[in-house]
């Protein structure tokens, strides 16, 4: 009867020292991530069902990733994202919201539930990431998704391999799109300009590469290439509305959108 004790000690030093190891991204929110991942019998009764189903699929799954062969960086990205889902899922279980009850979190015929298998899919893709500006997004991915019912497990997927797919300026960008009023950015397009600097048409691509994506319009004119881009009509659409919401955009400093704006004004 003592080994599973030992095993459940072990689990959880493995965890916590992952946690703590990711500090160096998530700052403050370790000591949160920490107590929630934590919680004995009676810090599950406080969590809900949801949310000790959520603390043990994010505890199972970053002790298993945490037993592969891991960098010290890898190991501090996986630790940042875990940290920053759990601190963000305890905060809101704290303001009195739910935990999706769809069945994200259960798992299912011997079948490991939707929610673990999300998670994995985050801090794989979080584990090789050199953008580290990325990573705390990544986490409130996990953490937005967990209450969000209308996310199913497969576009969480599809949301989680966009999100592999930019870089951190094109989620600045997209955090521009939405807030372009404040900025005085560039109104029309670039067609008949002889020269760009290369910091320029670095991000026209980038805005372009959105473009095509489906994550962004330029007020219902086509581009073609980087000159057809219109700074001033982007808009967020589609999957990239889902994007922002998702990844919390909004929380993107506007210092990190400012080197952008000046150069699409």
């Amino acid at each position: 009867m003592e080994k599973p004790l030992k095993d459940n000690e072990r689990k959880t030093e493995v965890i916590q020292n992952l946690v703590k190891g990711g500090a160096e991204i998530a700052g403050s929110a370790v000591g949160a991530a920490l107590g929630f991942l934590a919680a004995g019998p009676v810090g599950a009764v406080a969590l809900g069902a949801g949310g000790a189903l959520a603390a043990m699929a994010l505890k199972q799954i970053g002790q298993e990733v945490s037993e592969r062969f891991l960098s010290q960086r890898e190991r501090i990205r996986v630790g940042g994202v875990i940290a920053i889902a759990a601190s963000e899922i305890s905060k809101r279980i704290d303001k009195g919201l739910d935990l999706r009850n769809d069945g994200f979190f259960e798992s299912c015929c011997g079948n490991r539930s939707d929610a673990e298998e999300v998670v994995e899919s985050v801090l794989l893709k979080s584990q090789r990431e050199p953008e580290e500006k990325k990573i705390v997004y990544m986490g409130y991915l996990i953490a937005n998704i967990a209450f969000d019912t209308n996310i199913s497990a497969s576009m969480a997927h599809q949301i989680t391999k966009a999100a592999e797919g930019l870089t951190y300026r094109q989620l600045c960008i997209l955090k521009l799109a939405v807030v372009k009023s404040a900025f005085q950015l560039r109104q029309g397009d670039y067609r008949g300009q002889g020269s760009f600097s290369k910091e320029l048409y670095q991000i026209l691509y980038e805005c372009v590469d959105l473009y095509h994506k489906g994550f962004i319009n330029f007020g219902g004119s086509v581009a073609f290439g980087p000159t057809d881009v219109n700074p001033g009509g982007m808009t967020v659409q589609g999957l990239g509305a889902d994007v922002f919401n998702l990844m919390s955009l909004s929380k993107i400093p506007d210092q990190d959108l400012t080197s952008i704006a000046m150069m699409l004004r």
